[in-house]
């Protein structure tokens, strides 16, 4: 378990980037996205089968509608998680990404072309 925090929080440091928004979301600490990704990186995980996730996760996704979980997305973070499961993510924590819209550098499939 200690391992798995280590590796969690040592790939979410090299995902995250600060928000460049002149107002950056003030529910998002500097480690509210790592929390996010800790506890709800299991169901993300390249190559594994979905698994939905706990609801301690979901609970912490609903506090900022994925904000968070969503600065660390980037091509760094693609090497480890699958994106495409976001959206899934996304839908059993109670539809907290709108279709079209962006959870980092991944646009939510749906919504306007």
């Amino acid at each position: 378990m200690v391992r798995t925090f280590i590796l969690y929080m040592l790939m979410f440091m090299l995902l995250v980037n600060k928000p460049t928004s002149s107002q950056p979301n003030p529910t998002c600490s500097e480690t509210k996205g790592f929390y996010d990704l800790y506890i709800c990186g299991g169901p993300l995980l390249l190559d594994t089968p979905w698994e939905s996730p706990s609801q301690e996760c979901c609970n912490s996704l609903k506090i900022d509608k994925m904000y968070c979980l969503c600065q660390g997305v980037t091509k760094v973070f693609m090497q480890y998680f699958e994106v495409n499961k976001l959206p899934k993510l996304s839908q059993a924590c109670g539809n907290l990404l709108t279709p079209g819209s962006y959870c980092g550098i991944y646009k939510i499939p749906g919504g306007a072309a």
